[in-house]
């Protein structure tokens, strides 16, 4: 998992963390995106965070972006490997 410098005691981070994964809990996200759903693992949520924490007071969106975008793009191919197991 990334780490943060920013909150040393991780609190902060702890409490986002399972605020994410409590919206991925809800009986509807999951119906509704019930792919996404299965593929996303622990880590996938704890990177989502880490890079969030880590930018969170960053003006240069840049890095950010780019880290959210690789992060994206690696469960995207999850998905799409699990879709083709599917098929």
């Amino acid at each position: 998992m990334l780490q943060s410098t920013d909150d040393d005691g991780g609190h902060g981070r702890a409490g986002a963390l399972e605020a994410l994964l409590d919206v991925a809990r809800v009986p509807e996200v999951i119906r509704d995106y019930p792919i996404a759903s299965d593929v996303f693992e622990q880590n996938d949520y704890e990177q989502i965070v880490a890079i969030a924490w880590r930018h969170q007071f960053n003006d240069d969106r840049s890095r950010f972006k780019r880290e959210i975008r690789e992060l994206q793009e690696h469960v995207s191919q999850r998905i799409l490997d699990n879709l083709e197991t599917i098929e």
